[in-house]
Formats: C-alpha cells, sequence, structure tokens
C-alpha cells in the first residue's frame, strides 16, 4: 500500500462509477460508489468523500478497504485525517 496522489478526484471518480457502473468501473470509481452508497451503513458517522481521499493518499483498493471496514471500523475514520496533498 503505497502513498500516491489520486488521478482522479472523488467527484470525477464517482461520476465515472455512477455512469459505467460498479461491474466496468475503475477502482477509484468503484470505492467512490462503495464510499458514497454504503460505506456509512457500514462503519457509521464517516464523510465518504474523506475517506475516499485518505483511501487514495494511502494506496488502499477497494478491497482494502471493504476488508478494513469489517474488521477496524476506527481505522477507517482515521482515512477522513490521511495526508492526501490535495483541497
Amino acid at each position: 500500500m503505497s502513498s500516491s496522489k489520486p488521478s482522479l478526484t472523488y467527484e470525477q471518480a464517482l461520476a465515472e462509477g455512477r455512469k459505467v457502473g460498479a461491474r466496468r468501473a475503475s477502482d477509484p470509481a468503484l470505492m467512490a460508489l462503495f464510499c458514497a452508497d454504503t460505506l456509512q451503513y457500514v462503519v457509521g458517522a464517516v464523510a465518504p468523500q474523506l475517506v475516499w481521499e485518505g483511501a487514495q493518499a494511502q494506496g488502499l483498493r477497494s478491497k482494502d478497504l471493504v476488508r478494513l471496514c469489517a474488521t477496524d471500523p476506527l481505522a477507517v475514520s482515521d482515512l477522513m485525517w490521511a495526508e492526501s496533498g490535495s483541497s
């Protein structure tokens, strides 16, 4: 899991995911869909965009974020404060 700047913004990734659907979405777009539509049901009060940005900055893939949601919701919350180099 390497730290890198995302090539898309959250809004761009979410728009891509909604346009092509989860099945055909790139991993950042799939993660944006998960964050926008499911994340708060799984881990509670978190900001989907901030979690997505933190996960992207940490080099996580969608499957890593889903696993983290199931095993360590507090770590998911911590992603909101990860350095992303954007904003």
